[in-house]
């Protein structure tokens, strides 16, 4: 790998990868900047298949690791008290102890052999923590840029902090451990992190919600923004009449969400449920021309059995393409939540979504391109649906070109490896 006459850059790029879901956002990263750049993957586990990613573990070392992980956990529940402290499920823990990372920073090391101009991190879990970003810099001693899918950067460990606003006061008295210590786990690892990373030349990426809650911390050096990368040549528009008459719903009104969580506060079913309710009350006559399209786990969902319901399962990235791209909303009730990457998704397919005031909406969501609805409010959930069903074809169509538009001048392969060259040049 050179840089130099042909002005690529070198990156490193580091996950600890979990193919499914939000994590597989690192191989659209990879395959986007290798396109004007080089780039070398390092994840935690070498994936089947392709010997082109640097791993720190084998597939053995995988299914090792996993047993002895098992061992570790049982031999914690019974002589630990440590370890029987209560963690919350909702504050998604993955480790209060930066200071000894489930990797050892070693084995990372040992993956860099050449020099690289910048370093991307992306998905932490069970992989990277402040020790590791610490180990690596003082080797590579260049700037290291986080784009995470949730708070766990930012935090004395949780993933997602709720109503919490302990962040300013670095943790402490964490609701998420039911603690009322101002130096419990979280305040020391907080601490911990802020002295590995204060003279780390790191740089937060994240949306303006995410942002305004890292500016808070005084983790980094500096905070910018990203858009989560999405392929736009899988997530497209396609023809939607052809579609709905292929799935038999010509002259319907598809409304279309993921349902992989159902139960999951976070996720905001609750809020969808009571907004379709009210759309039920409201305007009864839409009923029977509704149809909820539905990507997920299959549950019952017996609060909407009043509307058609198409329960399509687990989608892989092309079949959820489809059902975007066939689809005339995408509803998004996430109520605490870094992205969802649905949203992006959608838009690409020139769909457009209703969505809380959170996460990623606060940046691609707007009058073009769908409904931002105030925050865990139904009400206006329930509004925002109607106001984009009673649009005339002439504005869904304008609609439609927008959320492509916006979508590809935002998070395409090229707008994200542009992004990511300008944040470069400002902290080399």
């Amino acid at each position: 790998m050179e840089s130099g006459v042909n002005k690529k850059l070198n990156i490193l790029l580091i996950s600890s990868f979990m193919p499914e879901g939000a994590s597989e956002m690192v191989l659209d990263m990879h395959k986007a900047l290798l396109i004007k750049h080089n780039v070398n993957l390092l994840l935690k586990y070498r994936l089947k298949g392709n010997s082109s990613y640097l791993a720190v573990y084998s597939e053995f070392d995988r299914l090792l690791n996993r047993g002895l992980n098992a061992i570790t956990r049982l031999k914690r529940n019974i002589f630990s008290n440590e370890y029987k402290r209560v963690e919350l499920p909702q504050y998604h823990f993955f480790g209060i102890d930066d200071a000894n990372p489930s990797v050892s920073s070693k084995k990372i090391l040992k993956q860099i052999k050449i020099e690289y101009d910048v370093v991307i991190v992306f998905f932490w879990q069970n992989m990277i923590t402040a020790k590791t970003i610490y180990d690596i810099y003082e080797k590579l001693q260049i700037p290291i840029l986080f784009i995470s899918p949730d708070m766990f950067p930012m935090t004395g460990g949780c993933s997602y902090f709720w109503e919490c606003t302990q962040l300013s006061t670095s943790c402490g008295n964490c609701p998420g451990l039911l603690s009322n210590n101002e130096n419990d786990a979280t305040r020391i690892n907080f601490l911990y992190k802020k002295d590995k990373l204060k003279n780390v030349n790191s740089v937060f990426l994240g949306n303006t919600w995410m942002n305004s809650f890292a500016a808070k911390t005084g983790l980094f050096k500096k905070i910018d923004k990203i858009y989560p990368i999405i392929d736009e040549n899988i997530f497209k528009p396609r023809d939607k009449e052809q579609l709905k008459s292929e799935s038999k719903y010509s002259g319907k009104i598809v409304l279309f969400f993921g349902a992989m969580q159902v139960n999951e506060e976070r996720k905001g079913y609750a809020y969808l449920v009571k907004a379709l309710q009210l759309l039920a009350v409201n305007r009864p006559e839409l009923v029977p021309k509704i149809i909820l399209l539905i990507a997920g786990k299959d549950s019952e969902l017996p609060e909407l059995t009043e509307f058609t319901l198409d329960k399509r399962g687990y989608l892989s990235f092309e079949q959820l393409a489809v059902c975007y791209a066939m689809s005339d909303i995408f509803l998004s009730p996430s109520i605490q939540d870094a992205g969802p990457m649905m949203l992006n998704q959608s838009l690409l397919c020139g769909t457009p979504a209703v969505a809380f005031e959170m996460g990623t909406a606060c940046d691609i969501l707007n009058s073009s391109t769908g409904y931002v609805a105030k925050y865990k409010d139904s009400e206006d959930f329930c509004r925002g649906i109607l106001s984009l069903i009673d649009k005339s074809s002439d504005e869904l169509q304008f609609i439609k070109e927008e959320c492509r538009s916006q979508s590809m001048n935002k998070y395409s392969y090229d707008a994200f490896t542009e992004n990511i060259v300008r944040v470069y040049n400002e902290v080399k």
